[in-house]
């Protein structure tokens, strides 16, 4: 038997056995199978698309209200003559502009809050976060809901506070609110004092996420380096590039030009959040990755049922020159044939599903807040590796039988 002839051959045994009796091409046994692995893939595609478009989400928010990227001194001092730094970013295609942080309190009339103050140029700054442009309706989950920081006014003596902040202290736009500072640093006839300034509210902004609104507010540059005894220098510089998705590669970039600072990305702001959400992917593709093992150990049995069933067929295939790799690849090709036909339904399936929700937006987490979802190619391929991987396991097992299939002796009992 010729190898053309013989493969031919195989191929041609292994879709008659994958279609047995049934008319619609494939056997009832493999029925069952055919669905756990098509039910399989569409899970894991699904959910690894949904937990890409939490991280998209998060990121943007993330972004939205912070940046995209930070540059600090190694040493966690300030920043000294940070202009030539920024001037330097600005030369390679990014925004940048640097930034003085704050732990500080407000304080109006009778209400006290801690708060995140953050020193900001207003005219550079806006480049950098969107919460700090106007609000883009419902399309947006960021932006200035009421105000503006775009006035010479807000340069001198303005603030802007998270929506949840604003909230709590009961402030409105034109109002006054005090920043104090928690260290008695101030001489006084009286004894130390700390440093008190006295600030308008001219925006009110939100940032997405409920801590940051409840917390975060800005004020002019001057003033956050007043609160922290500067002169020129600032804590930081924040960085955007037009491409967030490619911020560990701009870091890359960067880090040749700035090698004397330390450039981290949006994902270590919070990394506690972001590395559950990437835990929670993992996990959840583990969890479901069961629902294909499943149909490997139905694939297992169907695959001994078989041989069981047609060991005289195989003896004779033996007698007339079928060799045990020639049998080993009939029943590895109708299992990947099974596969491969289970994989492509799966993907049809959560390609419409996602498709669905990527358009109408069907499932919402409440009223305002869409289940996000981000197709990556990278999901498919491992989708697809893995379904083959286990595929093949599977059948590690049944072909393992046909080696203890003895062909003279099956001939001597059937005749």
């Amino acid at each position: 038997m010729s190898k053309t002839t013989g493969n031919a051959s195989v191929l041609f045994l292994a879709r008659r056995y994958l279609a047995g009796r049934s008319r619609i091409g494939i056997s009832k046994s493999h029925i069952l199978t055919l669905c756990g692995i098509a039910l399989g893939v569409m899970a894991l595609i699904t959910v690894s698309s949904v937990m890409n478009g939490f991280r998209a989400d998060i990121q943007q928010r993330i972004i939205g209200t912070l940046s995209e990227m930070r540059l600090t001194s190694r040493d966690a001092r300030p920043l000294a003559q940070y202009q030539d730094i920024v001037k330097q970013i600005n030369a390679e295609g990014f925004a940048a502009s640097g930034v003085v942080r704050s732990e500080l309190m407000l304080r109006n009339m009778s209400h006290s809050a801690p708060a995140l103050v953050f020193g900001i140029d207003a005219g550079r700054h806006h480049e950098l976060s969107p919460v700090l442009r106007q609000h883009g309706g419902e399309s947006s989950p960021y932006g200035i809901l009421a105000g503006s920081i775009a006035s010479e006014e807000f340069s001198q003596r303005g603030i802007a506070l998270g929506s949840g902040l604003a909230a709590e202290l009961g402030l409105y736009l034109g109002d006054n609110v005090q920043l104090i500072s928690p260290v008695f640093n101030i001489p006084t006839p009286f004894g130390l004092l700390p440093r008190v300034q006295v600030l308008e509210v001219m925006a009110i902004f939100a940032a997405g996420m409920p801590e940051y609104d409840q917390s975060y507010c800005f004020v002019p540059l001057g003033v956050a380096q007043s609160f922290n005894g500067y002169a020129d220098e600032v804590d930081y510089i924040e960085i955007r590039s037009q491409n967030p998705d490619r911020s560990k590669r701009h870091i890359r970039h960067l880090q040749t030009i700035l090698g004397a600072y330390r450039l981290e990305d949006w994902s270590s702001y919070d990394a506690s959040l972001y590395g559950a959400i990437r835990f929670e992917k993992y996990l959840m593709f583990i969890i479901l990755l069961f629902m294909f093992v499943i149909a490997s150990f139905n694939l297992t049995g169907s695959l001994l049922k078989l041989i069981s069933f047609k060991k005289s067929e195989l003896g004779l295939l033996k007698a007339l020159g079928y060799r045990d790799r020639e049998l080993r690849r009939l029943f590895l090709w109708q299992a990947m044939m099974l596969c491969t036909l289970g994989i492509i339904i799966g993907l049809i399936l959560s390609g419409i599903l996602l498709f669905i929700q990527d358009s109408t937006g069907l499932v919402k987490l409440d009223d305002s807040i869409v289940l996000p979802v981000q197709i990556q190619f990278g999901d498919y391929i491992l989708v697809i590796a893995v379904s083959y991987l286990l595929t093949w396991l599977s059948v590690l097992l049944p072909l393992n039988r046909l080696n203890k299939i003895n062909a003279v002796e099956l001939i001597r009992r059937n005749a």
